[in-house]
């Protein structure tokens, strides 16, 4: 049987039933939205995706970008038309686009660690509704992670910083992309405990 988003997004529907945990009809949205581009692709979701997707989705996340003096669905394309320049002919929807709730290789996975993270979020702020603020702060985590690990040097030296951006995720310096992951994790727990400073667009 040919795997197809609502097949990828019922999996994950019911993996969270596991720990009582249930997507927000945002989440469900935004999930949907990252596995039906890269189906249309035929290529696996990653980071990107993942990224471009919660941005459309969230009013939460769109105002702090835009606190930031950018436009958030400039944001979005930017990274969208990066994955499609970026597809690689050798991988496919299908054969590499992994079920949430696989077992093996999870950590090493980049959907199944966003979405693991982002249930520690989820029940870490005593809901049992994963919101599309989880994903973000998981994927954010996840990046951080592996740039970490990697310990690599960037071809574009403006990368070479102390902090990440959205612009290391894009692989270039752009000027439209550099929000630090500080500043958005910062504005978003803040968001969570309910500073009034943040205002939703």
């Amino acid at each position: 049987m040919k795997i197809k988003p609502s097949m990828v997004i019922a999996d994950l529907g019911e993996y969270l039933m596991l720990f009582n945990i249930s997507l927000s009809e945002g989440a469900r949205r935004t999930l949907m939205e990252v596995e039906e581009f890269a189906y249309r692709c035929d290529n696996p979701a990653n980071y990107k995706l993942f990224f471009s997707k919660v941005i459309r989705n969230s009013k939460v996340i769109q105002s702090i970008i835009k606190s930031k003096g950018t436009n958030a669905n400039l944001v979005s394309l930017i990274l969208e038309k990066d994955y499609y320049d970026c597809i690689d002919e050798l991988s496919t929807y299908e054969k590499h686009n992994d079920l949430y709730s696989q077992v093996s290789g999870r950590i090493n996975c980049e959907k199944t660690a966003i979405i693991d993270k982002a249930l520690e979020y989820c029940v870490n702020h005593n809901r049992t509704s994963l919101e599309s603020e989880d994903i973000f702060l998981g994927a954010m985590y996840d990046y951080e992670k592996n740039l970490e690990q990697d310990g690599g040097e960037w071809t574009d030296k403006e990368l070479n910083k102390s902090y990440t951006t959205l612009s290391h995720v894009y692989g270039i310096y752009s000027s439209n992309l550099w929000i630090k992951f500080d500043d958005i994790r910062e504005a978003l727990i803040s968001n969570k405990k309910g500073d009034k400073n943040i205002k939703i667009a």
